[in-house]
């Protein structure tokens, strides 16, 4: 290797804080042990809402979710009511990447998440979970057919975990193995200066095997154990790769807990008389009634059917508005699972939630109809809670196949002979950590 200033990131995706010091306190990961005899660690915050898609977003450009303009896994055109699928296209700011870029640095991604459609970068760019298709989702396209000649997957089929538990995590072990082999052979056909590679496989256990790592169900306990043995295996190979002082960073972009119930917010507003549909069930958006006062989409973002804004708005901005949105607050603050227990943490107006400036004084209102993709209303749920977004369910709480869900806080930051001038809070402080190292 070169002696150019070069960096490392690994993401770990959903790991959390505590999760990691105690596999490695009981000996499953004896080279992260290792590693963190040499390092830092930190325990950070994600952003809000918790998810991937949001949260390594909030990453890339250092930017809370409204800055940035991905507030959630799905959006709608409020003037169509048409759903999408955010993704790279939709960022209001440069990344990391377009940056090192510009200043002549080498960079490469793999499977990092908002990276798809990958852009013209000096280096190699692979998309990672919206990037189905690795034909569109690698920069230059030539590393798409390379890696298909490999065998190299981009993602899990999730739809098998909730059939064949045995057969998905198997699966897991596949995918991230040959994950790990093709990060092996990009690093050594370098050189690079930003060296990233993301492990989208620890997400994808914990919503399947948490419970059962909680409650030692076998075999799925023992699954859990190995495979963060493995994982730790294929670290330590990687790692012997790095010259031994080689800046190193590992990171989580939200925590994880047990799921007590999936919240199918829809149906509560609909059995609260907030929402009507055309027909039953909708098809989608399009359906909405004009009788709508408000409607949700994952996780746990309330729309209010304003007039100027949405296609079928009724709502008016003011008065109107302001009680609707506090009157869903309190309503939604006393809402307890079947066990009796609540649900719902705090209720915060979207520009609050999504990281826009404060409102100096309170009473000063602020016009909502500014706000395009940012939610009225943000449900921060308390732990084991999931808010989800589908239009047409029939209750309220549901338990699924899913038995592990995201937490806000809990995240993990490891350094190694990087450091963190002004602290590290948050996933958004990691941006200003790569880009002092870079001094750009």
């Amino acid at each position: 290797m070169n002696e150019r200033k070069q960096l490392v990131v690994i993401a770990l995706d959903g790991v959390p804080f505590s999760l990691l010091k105690k596999m490695v306190a009981e000996g499953n990961m004896p080279h992260v042990g290792k590693l963190l005899k040499e390092s830092a660690l930190f325990k950070i915050d994600s952003v809000h809402p918790p998810i991937s898609s949001v949260a390594w977003a909030s990453f890339w450009t250092g930017a809370k979710p409204a800055e940035h303009g991905i507030t959630g896994f799905i959006e709608r055109d409020p003037g169509t009511l048409e759903w999408f699928v955010p993704n790279a296209k939709h960022l209001k700011k440069k990344t990391l990447l377009q940056l090192l870029s510009e200043v002549g640095k080498r960079v490469f991604s793999l499977n990092v998440p908002v990276t798809y459609p990958p852009t013209k970068v000096n280096g190699i760019v692979v998309s990672g979970f919206l990037g189905s298709d690795l034909a569109k989702g690698t920069y230059p396209p030539a590393i798409g057919s390379f890696l298909k000649a490999k065998g190299y997957r981009i993602d899990a089929d999730v739809e098998a975990g909730k059939k064949d538990p045995d057969k998905f995590y198997h699966q897991l072990i596949e995918i991230m193995e040959k994950r790990f082999e093709m990060l092996r052979y990009f690093y050594e056909n370098g050189p690079w200066d930003f060296f990233m590679g993301h492990i989208m496989e620890t997400d994808r256990l914990h919503h399947f095997f948490w419970r059962y790592y909680e409650e030692r169900v076998e075999p799925y306990s023992a699954y859990f154990f190995n495979f963060y043995q493995k994982l730790d295996s294929l670290l330590g190979q990687f790692f012997k790769q790095l010259p031994d002082d080689a800046p190193l960073l590992l990171l989580s972009d939200h925590g994880f807990t047990r799921l007590k119930y999936e919240v199918n917010l829809n149906r509560w507003l609909m059995e609260n008389g907030y929402l009507y549909f055309k027909q039953a069930p909708p098809q989608n958006l399009k359906d909405l009634h004009e009788f709508t006062t408000a409607y949700s989409l994952y996780p746990g973002r309330i729309y209010l059917n304003l007039k100027g804004r949405e296609k079928t708005g009724k709502v008016q901005a003011g008065i109107e508005y302001e009680t609707i949105c506090n009157e869903l607050s309190a309503k939604l603050m006393q809402l307890k699972d079947p066990n009796g227990k609540p649900v719902v943490q705090k209720v915060v107006r979207g520009y609050e939630g999504y990281g826009l400036p404060k409102t100096l004084d309170h009473q000063i209102f602020v016009d909502p109809l500014q706000f395009k993709n940012i939610p009225d209303l943000l449900i921060l749920p308390e732990e084991g809670y999931d808010f989800k977004g589908v239009l047409w369910a029939k209750k309220t709480f549901e338990q699924t196949m899913f038995n592990g869900t995201h937490t806000y806080n809990n995240a993990f930051l490891l350094t190694r002979k990087i450091t963190p001038k002004n602290g590290v809070k948050d996933i958004t402080d990691v941006f200003g950590l790569i880009k002092n190292f870079f001094e750009i």
